[in-house]
């Protein structure tokens, strides 16, 4: 290779490859967090309600009424955390992150610095290649944001009850 093809190969590796693999890398630690923090959080609202639960049916402190007003805000919550967590989708955005971090690491292998090279002709169509192959999974991995938005369905409103006449009438 070139001096000058080895200069756009370390700066194009250093700057857009790998600072890229580490903003992939950084975003899927992020939201694999935010999953496992949310299945924690669900679970210990799901010990709190059932705690809830067996103190209004042991009247604990003769706090009846609070502990019934606790068994129906704790479900409330996890329920709002569950719809959270899958409008934000944070297992599904970890995995397209993941995937984009890994496919960087494999383009890797086809890099000009590891394959060797004959000529200086070959190392230029090497590079070509390499950076052609870098950039299609990087605009790959931009066309799966728009997959994300295609799965995320809006909740449907329940269906209004059948009015009926009342009998007799």
């Amino acid at each position: 290779m070139t001096a000058r093809d080895q200069q756009f190969f370390a700066l194009y590796r250093q700057h857009r490859v790998e600072d890229q693999r580490g903003f992939y890398d950084g975003r899927r630690r992020e939201f694999r967090a935010a999953q496992d923090e949310s299945v924690w959080l669900v679970a210990v609202l799901m010990v709190f309600t059932a705690a809830a639960a067996a103190f209004a049916t042991a009247n604990v402190g003769g706090l009846e009424r609070l502990w019934s007003v606790l068994q129906v805000a704790f479900p409330a919550l996890v329920t709002a955390l569950v719809a959270y967590n899958g409008l934000y989708a944070f297992e599904r955005q970890a995995k397209i992150y993941g995937d984009a971090a890994n496919n960087l690491l494999r383009a890797r292998a086809d890099a000009p610095d590891v394959r060797p090279l004959l000529d200086d002709v070959a190392a230029q169509g090497v590079l070509r290649a390499y950076v052609q192959q870098v950039e299609r999974l990087l605009d790959g991995e931009q066309a799966r944001w728009g997959e994300l938005d295609g799965e995320i369905k809006p909740v449907e409103p329940p269906p209004k009850p059948a009015l009926t006449p009342p009998k007799g009438s």
